[in-house]
C-alpha cells in the first residue's frame, strides 16, 4: 500500500512538473558578458576589458567605456573617420549613451572571442559583439557585428585596447 502511494505521489509531481509553465535558460539567466569559442584561452587581462565593457554599457557610462583604451587608441568606426585618442571615443560614446538616456532605453552588449592571440605585451581578439536595446516601450531590438581589437598592458598594469574595428553582421534573411 505504501509503495501504491508513493508510486501515485511521484507521478502526480512529475505530472504537474509536465503542466508547469518551462521557461527556458536563455530567458532565466542573462546572456554572458564574454564568451570564448573552443580552443580560445581565457586571458585575465583582455577578459577583464570585455567585462568592464558591458558593464559600461549597462551603466550608459561613456568615460568608463572610454577608460578601456589607451590615450592613443584608434577607433575605426564603419563609415567615419579614424578617430585617435580616448578623448574622440569617449565624445563618441558620450553621444550615443546621452541619446539612449534621452529615450529611457538601455543597451547590454556581450562578446563572442572566435580567436585570440596573446603574448607578454600585446594580443588581438577578433569576434562577435551583440547589442541589445531595450526600449522605454518595451521594444528590444537586437544587432550583431564582428570587430578586432589590439590589446596592450599599461604602465598600471591594465590591458587596454589600442585598436578597435567593427561593423554590422548581414542582416539574416527573412
Amino acid at each position: 500500500m505504501k509503495y501504491t502511494k508513493l508510486l501515485i505521489g511521484i507521478g502526480s509531481l512529475v505530472f504537474l512538473a509536465c503542466l508547469a509553465p518551462s521557461v527556458s535558460a536563455a530567458e532565466s539567466t542573462p546572456q554572458a558578458a564574454l564568451v570564448l569559442d573552443e580552443g580560445v584561452a581565457a586571458h585575465k587581462g583582455l577578459d577583464e576589458i570585455y567585462r568592464r565593457f558591458s558593464e559600461g554599457y549597462k551603466n550608459l557610462d561613456a568615460a568608463a567605456v572610454a577608460n578601456l583604451y589607451t590615450e592613443t587608441a584608434a577607433y575605426l568606426s564603419p563609415g567615419d573617420e579614424i578617430d585617435i585618442g580616448r578623448e574622440k571615443i569617449v565624445a563618441t560614446f558620450s553621444k550615443m549613451f546621452d541619446s539612449n538616456k534621452q529615450r529611457n532605453s538601455r543597451l547590454e552588449i556581450s562578446f563572442r572571442i572566435v580567436q585570440r592571440q596573446a603574448v607578454e605585451n600585446m594580443a588581438y581578439d577578433v569576434g562577435i559583439y551583440t547589442l541589445t536595446s531595450f526600449r522605454e516601450n518595451g521594444e528590444t531590438r537586437v544587432s550583431k557585428g564582428k570587430f578586432f581589437v589590439v590589446a596592450k598592458p599599461e604602465k598600471d598594469g591594465l590591458w587596454r585596447f589600442q585598436v578597435d574595428g567593427f561593423n554590422d553582421l548581414p542582416k539574416p534573411p527573412k
